[in-house]
């Protein structure tokens, strides 16, 4: 099996070599026992091509390459030093902006000019962040004791870190961790997911060309059970980082657990609640609310999957939300997600639409929801589109109100009054995010304290900073991301204490 493959976005006009390979110590090589995926375009059905996929040796290879650069030179590198290579990163991004994105929907069938161009804005903002953070953040600090001693600490990186990213956004996840952790100073082993492994297979050359040493960054793309459960359970690996499902997420930490107890970060499923009070602005409510369900197809862990609205304002809001929905999110002329009026694209694939259709078809049947899908019906387009839909009236111990659809799907819920609202927002088991609208400013500060999140929303949804921690409450996971504690995440404190007296 070849390592290159000549693929064409007529969309675009345009055509690139796209890399199969494994990429181990600034190489593409092929995987160890021949294994490979074929990865299928979401919006059509059909085939893209096939990569390689890593097996536990080829795990081993790649593990062993970045201990060797960690030991032998990255450790010894500065944070200015690492710094600059991150901002030649940076304008390497920059300058594939277009056809990075182009893959992304390629592979992962999200919109190219509403959603995929607006990733890379972020990852390239998130790769300057850091490349100015690599010499300012993770410093220690020294500690007076006595006339005689003083002691210092030093936040040292972990060594050799592992990473398993998701499938919803294939390249700002792994962006999310590793700019982080090579400015921390750590080495990488890193997963895509196997249905979208193309844009972090392209992406990786651009570590080489940035400047980046052999061995410093790995990409393994490979099946979960495979290549996830040998990073997981790999005994020279530090530290293991993973964003997806919280049953994923809990064999990840038992692998991690059993294996030589190394740290775990977590970032897993979410349900995640935004309560419209009966003072909010109906209109930016609409807005914002439409955005953080339909955007991404609703594959989004921190999508507002749970209006919680008051019910003397019900009606009212609800109408002013399927208006604005049914103008903003749709799939467009063509159903193709390169065109511009597109904004809602297809789900990643046949498995996972089955399962929305399946929480879709339970609502109907099983619960008698009342129901609304917009755009009347689903496109005639091959692939795996599921049009906006809402579930009305829904009660707080529903299954579509409990567990988590991650589709384009949103289930609406009243409330009476705060303690109502309150009560209704943090019935569930997961604690990702929410989201609040109100125009009282004590109302609103009351609800971010009460709220069991990791992110709050004031009167919007879904807008992420790259400069501020990110992260879950209950079995939304371990740990933050982003910011400074996006390099905090990637080092550990080491204590030295300094004697100066003398026998």
């Amino acid at each position: 099996m070849s390592l290159f493959t000549e693929i064409s976005i007529p969309q675009l006009n345009l055509s690139y070599q796209q890399p199969l390979g494994l990429f181990i110590n600034n190489k593409y090589v092929a995987s160890s026992d021949g294994s490979h995926i074929e990865t299928v375009n979401p919006a059509t059905n059909q085939p893209i091509t096939s990569f390689h996929a890593a097996s536990s040796l080829d795990v081993d290879r790649a593990v062993a390459a970045a201990r060797e650069a960690y030991e032998s030179t990255w450790s010894k590198t500065s944070g200015e030093y690492r710094g600059a290579l991150l901002a030649k990163l940076g304008r390497l991004i920059d300058d594939n902006k277009s056809l990075l994105a182009a893959i992304e929907t390629l592979d992962s069938g999200k919109p190219y000019h509403s959603n995929a161009l607006a990733d890379l804005d972020q990852i390239s903002q998130l790769t300057t962040y850091y490349a100015g953070a690599a010499d300012k953040f993770s410093k220690g600090q020294m500690i007076p004791i006595n006339h005689d001693k003083y002691a210092y600490t030093v936040k040292a990186p972990y060594g050799v870190v592992g990473q398993v990213v998701p499938w919803n956004y294939p390249l700002a996840m792994a962006s999310w961790k590793i700019q982080g952790a090579l400015a921390a100073g750590n080495t990488i082993v890193i997963k895509p997911a196997e249905n979208t492994s193309l844009s972090l297979l392209y992406f990786a050359q651009l570590f080489k060309e940035a400047g980046f040493p052999p061995g410093v960054v790995n990409v393994l793309p490979g099946l979960g059970s495979v290549t996830g459960q040998a990073l997981a359970s790999h005994m020279d690996i530090d530290k293991i980082a993973f964003t997806g499902s919280t049953a994923v997420g809990q064999r990840v930490m038992a692998a991690a657990a059993t294996s030589n107890l190394k740290a775990v970060t977590l970032e897993c499923g979410g349900k995640s609640p935004a309560v419209i009070f009966e003072d909010a602005n109906l209109d930016e409510a609409a807005k914002w609310t439409a955005a953080g369900i339909f955007y991404n197809s609703g594959q989004n862990c921190t999508a507002n999957s749970r209006l919680v609205v008051q019910e003397s304002i019900y009606d009212e809001f609800l109408a002013k939300f399927v208006d604005h929905a049914e103008k903003e999110w749709k799939f467009g002329a063509s159903g193709d997600p390169f065109d511009e009026s597109c904004t809602v694209g297809p789900v990643i694939s046949k498995v996972q639409f089955d399962r929305i259709h399946s929480y879709i078809d339970h609502g109907k049947t099983s619960e008698k929801l009342t129901i609304k899908q917009l755009g009347a019906s689903e496109t005639t387009q091959p692939g795996f589109f599921i049009p906006p839909t809402i579930f009305t009236d829904v009660t707080y111990d529903s299954k579509l109100a409990q567990e988590e659809i991650f589709g384009p799907v949103v289930v609406v819920l009243k409330f009476k009054d705060y303690n109502d609202a309150i009560k209704t927002a943090n019935n569930s088991d997961y604690g990702l995010a929410a989201a609040v609208f109100t125009e009282d400013i004590r109302k609103a500060n009351h609800f971010a304290r009460d709220i069991k999140a990791g992110t709050v929303w004031l009167n919007s949804s879904n807008d992420e900073e790259t400069s501020v921690p990110f992260g879950g409450y209950k079995m939304s996971g371990i740990g933050r991301e982003l910011g400074e504690s996006g390099m905090e995440a990637y080092t550990q404190t080491k204590a030295v204490h300094v004697n100066m007296s003398k026998l």
